[in-house]
């Protein structure tokens, strides 16, 4: 223990201190919002936001060293929530001392929008929920692989059938019906290679547009061939049933399913914020954990125990004893003239077998 530790600790995770650390973390995101709506490229206020900027990595900074303070060593990184906060941090420091780092780093900054994240290990129902959609991954991860593979195999499908669609679009006297917004033809655009083709089911995978602008020109370009035309339509109607009607569905009946499994709800329960450090799973090491103290809605500290609470649990604990102790001695009278009544009746069946002739 660390001098003044525990104090640090009950001062840290209670109610107020979480609740403005909420607070502040929703304003750090408004003002990126406000930033990115009226200077989007940094030229007008630059001086005012990188005040706000400035701002905002003090307080987050100083926020981390007293969460590290309150739960050093082991618990506070046995958290998967304070890895993140130290590394967000630590991104804004470095940002903030604008230190001499390649090119490519400068995109670091761009990680300030991901500290609302942070909102979800102290608010209980956002946590609630992401707890719940990491449990559900491996069940969807399967859902989504079957609807890989179907479209995988439509598209190597459609490569073979419709690659020549409009090829001949860009030639004079062609048929330019079939040449794209992009001076593309139809078939070399949509369905040239797998990856293209499989781009194209992706796209009618999502409904957009592609009756219009995938369907209809593999259908009209065999017009003059009903069955080959006829193939077509049912080629894409069965791709659409099978995938948007049928495994996508899927995919949310797993995620559901396994967001209402009794066991991840037991976790989602126990899993909190993770601000007070790493004795708990924060639920994102792998489900295995016993709940932060510091969630703001709940309102609990995790605070020892005052003499008051003590003496409230004792009176408790008395007054449970005293009514045990009623209960046993009322037995105990019930039990003594059972025994009486027993007693009698056994000196009545002997002066009855007395009396029985024979005897």
């Amino acid at each position: 223990m660390l001098p003044g530790q525990a104090k640090v600790e009950r001062f840290y995770n209670s109610t107020h201190v979480q609740v403005g650390v909420a607070v502040l973390i929703g304003a750090n995101f408004l003002t990126n919002i406000i930033e990115k709506e009226i200077d989007p490229h940094g030229e007008k206020y630059k001086v005012e936001f990188g005040h706000f900027e400035l701002f905002y990595n003090i307080c987050f900074t100083i926020e981390l060293g007293v969460n590290m303070y309150a739960h050093w060593f082991k618990l506070f990184w046995q958290s998967s929530w304070n890895i993140f906060d130290v590394i967000v941090v630590s991104i804004g420091v470095i940002n903030t001392l604008q230190l001499p780092l390649p090119s490519a780093f400068s995109m670091l900054r761009m990680m300030r929008a991901f500290r609302v994240f942070r909102l979800f290990k102290r608010v209980h129902s956002l946590n609630k929920i992401i707890v719940a959609i990491i449990h559900a991954i491996p069940g969807v991860v399967n859902a989504f692989l079957i609807l890989a593979i179907v479209m995988s195999i439509y598209a190597i499908l459609a490569v073979e059938f419709y690659y020549e669609i409009g090829d001949d679009c860009k030639q004079t006297g062609g048929d330019d019906r079939f040449l794209t917004a992009r001076g593309y033809c139809a078939g070399e655009e949509y369905f040239g290679t797998f990856t293209k083709s499989l781009y194209s089911f992706f796209q009618v995978l999502t409904g957009e547009s592609w009756s219009e602008a995938v369907a209809r020109p593999a259908i009209w370009f065999y017009y003059d061939d009903p069955i080959r035309a006829v193939g077509s339509g049912l080629f894409f109607v069965s791709y659409v049933l099978i995938t948007a009607f049928v495994l996508t569905n899927v995919v949310v009946a797993v995620l559901l399913d396994k967001m209402v499994d009794p066991e991840v709800a037991n976790v989602a329960a126990t899993t909190t914020a993770g601000a007070s450090g790493g004795a708990e799973d924060d639920g994102l090491d792998e489900g295995k954990g016993e709940g932060d103290d510091n969630t703001v809605p709940n309102g609990e500290d995790s605070a020892p125990a005052t003499p008051e609470d003590l003496k409230l649990t004792m009176t408790s604990v008395v007054t449970q004893v005293e009514q045990l102790t009623a209960v046993a001695e009322r037995m105990s009278s019930e039990l003594d003239t059972f025994r009486t009544d027993m007693t009698s009746m056994r000196a009545q069946v002997a002066s009855i077998i007395q009396c029985v002739p024979g005897k």
